[in-house]
């Protein structure tokens, strides 16, 4: 096992993942999950090489391992505020970012090389649109980046915000190249998925990184060493990688694309959608018979934890009128319900919560409760609301309860309109009271809330297990 310290202390190691994390907000990942993200209440950075090895030192009993960095490149990274309320004009560029990634790491030998047919299909695309000099490769260790250098984009246009652009374009780059990819799902057996990961805040594995679990590196190549790639290449004794093939771009290049594709795929009204509404290309591990099916056309039934998510945002947005903290607490109250139904006390909540969260771990001194309709929750300094000692932000509600729906076939914004349309007809008092709002809200359509969207749905039925719960209230 390669002994992190050791391998980052190698200066050329230091300073390639130094370099390429400048003025990206940077990310850590340790053991089972462990994440820093912030350092003194401010967002991590990464300066100079030294800084590589004193966060290695510092976090390395958590197993610090893993650098990665936000797809933005920031103005400035001095304070929280950079990253949350400035975050708008705090911008500079945002990287595009299509990953293809090994559904199983024990597969990579089996199927590496259909990842790399799956980036040559992206990359013919990206070509025939001019984009050439301003593409690069970044092998993860257990499947392929195809990125497209924020560079490559001239911010004399400045109609659309970077994050935007990136966006549009890895989503119409995969409209493009999708016949070619799902044959790669088809001939992979289905160990092949292929995604579009932009997103606000969304980091990705820094070049020359060791891989989270695997002793692999992350080594990057350019499209032209693409035919020539082996997976001995990743090894961190000797990593066969390209300095120059992420240093490369031609400004401008990718105007045009970026044009084209903004008028095609637009903009969402709220970019917090970007999780829900990406593209994913893949298919379930049981459904790897019969590959051929695309993981959006797949019957997908919406589950109970997301029709309890939906409403229980909808329900706090009815009664405060604020959307994100009202998805903050709808995952919150989903985790928990979920939790009180299956686990009780029994199981700590702490790793079902980690589970469905991406925000930080909460120190007990900087929550307080609040009660929202009755029922008492802990909330950040920020004003998520937390539950098992870590934070559920909008982008969490999205990724686990708004893109379940897109999966299933129902765009999220019709069943957030079903869903407060459905809650309208209830008086605030039941909206108010937490057990009124399971029995008479809840629970009537939680096994067929599709009928609210005119569509039908099987039945499932199921004795009310929660009741206890109110009842210790």
């Amino acid at each position: 096992m390669v002994d992190p310290l050791e391998y980052y202390q190698n200066r050329r190691v230091a300073t390639e993942i130094a370099e390429f994390l400048h003025r990206r907000w940077a990310a850590i990942e340790g053991k089972n999950k462990f994440w820093i993200r912030w350092a003194n209440g401010k967002p991590l950075c990464i300066e100079k090489p030294e800084d590589i090895v004193a966060v290695i030192r510092k976090y390395r009993m958590q197993g610090a391992r893993s650098f990665y960095g936000t797809i933005e490149v920031f103005k400035q990274l001095s304070s929280r505020k950079d990253v949350e309320e400035a975050y708008e004009d705090n911008v500079e560029s945002a990287t595009v970012f299509i990953d293809i990634d090994v559904v199983r790491e024990d597969a990579v030998p089996q199927v590496w090389r259909m990842v790399v047919k799956a980036a040559s299909y992206i990359i013919e695309v990206l070509e025939e649109h001019g984009v050439v000099n301003s593409v690069y490769l970044v092998w993860s260790g257990a499947g392929m980046h195809v990125r497209v250098s924020e560079k490559a984009f001239n911010q004399a246009y400045n109609h659309a915000h970077p994050v935007d652009v990136a966006f549009a374009v890895a989503e119409y780059v995969l409209e493009k190249a999708h016949p070619n990819l799902v044959s790669v799902i088809r001939e992979s057996n289905g160990l092949v998925k292929i995604e579009n990961l932009v997103a606000v805040k969304r980091v990705f594995t820094a070049p020359l990184s060791l891989h989270r679990r695997l002793d692999r590196v992350a080594i990057a190549l350019t499209p032209s060493e693409l035919g020539d790639f082996e997976l001995e290449w990743s090894l961190p004794e000797e990593p066969h990688h390209n300095p120059k093939a992420w240093r490369t771009w031609k400004l401008g290049e990718a105007d045009e694309l970026a044009l084209e594709a903004l008028e095609k795929i637009g903009r969402l009204r709220k970019r917090t959608l970007m999780e829900a509404r990406a593209t994913r290309i893949g298919v379930p591990l049981r459904h790897s018979v019969d590959v051929g099916q695309e993981a959006s056309k797949l019957d997908r039934r919406i589950g109970r934890f997301q029709v309890m998510g939906l409403l229980q945002a909808a329900r706090y947005y009815l009664l405060t009128g604020d959307l994100e903290k009202a998805k903050s607490w709808g995952l919150n109250r989903a985790i928990f319900y979920a939790w009180a139904k299956h686990y009780g006390p029994g199981r700590r909540i702490a790793s079902q919560a980690r589970r469905y969260s991406s925000g930080r771990k909460i120190a007990d001194n900087e929550l307080q409760w609040v009660e929202v309709g009755g029922e008492r929750a802990q909330v950040s300094r920020e004003g998520w609301f937390v539950i098992g000692g870590v934070e559920q932000r909008p982008e969490d509600f999205d990724r686990n309860i708004a893109r379940r729906f897109e999966e299933a076939g129902v765009p999220f914004e019709k069943a957030w309109q079903a869903a407060l349309k459905y809650l309208r007809k209830f008086p605030k008092s039941v909206l108010r009271d937490p057990q009124r709002f399971f029995h008479e809200v809840y629970e009537p359509i939680r096994d067929r809330f599709e009928e609210l969207l005119g569509q039908k749905t099987r039945h499932k039925s199921e004795g009310s297990t929660l009741d206890k719960w109110f009842r210790k209230k």
